[in-house]
């Protein structure tokens, strides 16, 4: 009998190696979570120096190094011992915040950039693509609009945008996907009440400066811009009732926690019909760092929404998509 082909193995030299190979991935685990740790809170503390957040080389260059670690892809355990790490925990809200007044300035600069100089709608037009993450909100209302038509049977016509800022992007590509009707088309149902009924994307926004800047700047697309409607207002303001909409948005920067956001929501939900559909912007993984995680499984959402769709992407962009049907 031919001897067993383990006799000239050393077992004990093998279980060595094997124990030796996994200590080295545990420590390379570990040392990932320490960079990356690091990162974030090193980021903040240079971002904290700062005299401003609006756009400079300093701040393009910390918060462009801090999305690219963020949307990287990990595994649950990375991310979430990195997540529960005291020093990140620590840092969590103050960097949200800071990524929120950056971006608020960033979209003012544009705006503002964007209309220093006269011209045409489609000179206009030509400087808003410009605007470095103009691909990025054509990815993410693409994504959005997909999430949307899986919910309903209904073509969206009326739209209103809560927290649509000074450079209203979201809008704008979703008001020409809309009246392109292309994807919308293929999509809904064939027979629908509303395809011919232009469609209306309402701005609300707390910033009188935010709407004012967005207002011009809509004026200025002409044609592009027709469609676009704006109000100054907090989105739980009673002033607007909200029923005529069939989607509800809610930006990733109205509300920086769970408990803010859900308060918010309980409050735009109340003034909206049942079957409307509210989008509402998230983040998975590190990119929670720099936007909050939005759950809708808690007892108050889940009494007034029905969740019907949750979408986290995996590329460039950064906001997972959430998508609920108001309760009858």
């Amino acid at each position: 009998m031919d001897p067993c082909p383990c006799a000239s193995h050393d077992s004990l030299a093998i279980v060595e190696k094997a124990d030796i190979l996994r200590d080295q991935r545990a420590d390379s685990r570990a040392e990932k979570v320490r960079w990356l740790v690091q990162s974030v809170v090193e980021t903040h503390s240079e971002l904290l120096k700062l005299p401003h957040f609006r756009p400079g080389k300093a701040i393009n260059q910390l918060l462009g190094n801090l999305v690219s670690v963020c949307s990287e892809i990990h595994d649950r355990d990375v991310v979430d011992k990195v997540l529960s790490h005291t020093s990140v925990q620590a840092v969590l809200p103050s960097l949200r915040q800071i990524c929120a007044q950056a971006e608020s300035c960033l979209e003012l600069h544009w705006a503002e950039h964007i209309l220093a100089t006269e011209g045409t709608p489609d000179e206009v037009l030509a400087r808003l693509k410009t605007f470095p993450y103009y691909e990025n909100y054509e990815e993410l209302t693409r994504l959005e609009l997909c999430a949307i038509l899986s919910a309903t049977k209904t073509t969206p016509r009326r739209v209103a945008f809560i927290g649509s800022g000074p450079l209203p992007l979201t809008s704008l590509c979703l008001l020409q996907s809309l009246k392109q009707d292309a994807l919308v088309t293929s999509l809904s149902a064939p027979a629908d009440s509303k395809k011919d009924q232009e469609p209306v994307i309402l701005n609300v926004d707390y910033d009188s400066a935010a709407i004012a800047a967005s207002l011009t700047l809509s004026l200025a697309l002409g044609e592009t811009g027709r469609g676009m409607e704006f109000i100054c207002a907090e989105a739980t303001s009673p002033t607007k009732d909200l029923a005529e909409f069939d989607v509800v948005y809610l930006a990733a920067l109205v509300g920086i926690s769970q408990t803010e956001k859900e308060g918010i929501m309980l409050q735009v939900v109340d003034r909206m019909r049942p079957g409307a559909l509210l989008v509402v912007r998230s983040a998975w993984g590190l990119r929670t760092c720099l936007y909050p995680e939005v759950d809708l499984a808690t007892e108050g959402l889940r009494k007034r929404l029905e969740c019907c769709i949750v979408v986290h992407p995996y590329g460039q962009v950064v906001n997972s998509v959430i998508v609920a049907r108001v309760r009858g």
